[in-house]
């Protein structure tokens, strides 16, 4: 017996056009504040995958299921997305180190380095592919893009060099102590890049624990190196 086919009526034809109107226009309604994040979380893969100057605002829009003009009014360029993801990987490495750090007095250089890059170090093991993004800049080559990362570096270095102003006081004059405080604070900050980079290309060797009190204890000579 034959079987009988059915085919699509006209009317099961319009209610799928009319469903996928209807879909278009929720979406629309989401507004671009809702949809920033999910374009972020998809342009987040595709950096890491592809790079900065390997990703598209078309591969994006795709991998975020939607236009390419949604894309384009979350940000405007980009350049401009990039930047935003940066911003918000930055912020979350940097609240997991800022709640891992304990409240210690700055009178014991050695114990606080090492609490501090233990805790750094566990934010990135935690975290590897957002801080590969911001610190390995394997998502970058972008000019802005490295100025951006620069910047953040030049915020680290600035905080480390506060610390050591104060266990430096009574040492040398102002400016002396000025000058050598930045210049623990590029040491500091120089140590916790090379231990990222280990963490990240070596897993299994260290443990941000014997990582962080290793380079502590490095870091801990400087003040009287100096």
């Amino acid at each position: 017996m034959a079987r009988s086919v059915s085919y699509p009526t006209r009317r099961s034809s319009k209610r799928r056009r009319s469903s996928k109107r209807s879909a278009r226009a929720r979406a629309a309604h989401l507004g671009p504040e809702r949809r920033r994040p999910l374009v972020l979380d998809a342009a987040f893969k595709l950096f890491l995958e592809r790079g900065y100057e390997g990703t598209s605002m078309d591969a994006i829009a795709r991998a975020a299921g939607v236009t390419k003009p949604v894309v384009y009014a979350c940000f405007p360029s980009k350049e401009e997305l990039f930047r935003a993801l940066l911003e918000r990987e930055e912020g979350r490495v940097l609240g997991q180190i800022q709640v891992a750090l304990p409240d210690r007095a700055d009178d014991d250089p050695e114990a606080t380095l090492v609490d501090g890059l233990t805790a750094f170090f566990r934010a990135v093991q935690a975290s590897p592919e957002s801080y590969r993004l911001i610190f390995l800049n394997e998502g970058g080559g972008n000019r802005a893009v490295a100025e951006r990362i620069r910047r953040g570096r030049e915020l680290q270095i600035e905080a480390v060099a506060a610390l050591a102003g104060r266990w430096l006081e009574g040492r040398k004059t102002s400016a002396e102590r000025d000058a050598t405080a930045r210049l623990i604070g590029q040491l500091v900050v120089g140590l916790a890049e090379a231990g990222a980079r280990t963490l990240l290309s070596e897993p299994g060797t260290w443990t941000p624990e014997s990582l962080g009190k290793t380079l502590g204890k490095m870091a801990a000579q400087a003040p009287a190196a100096l």
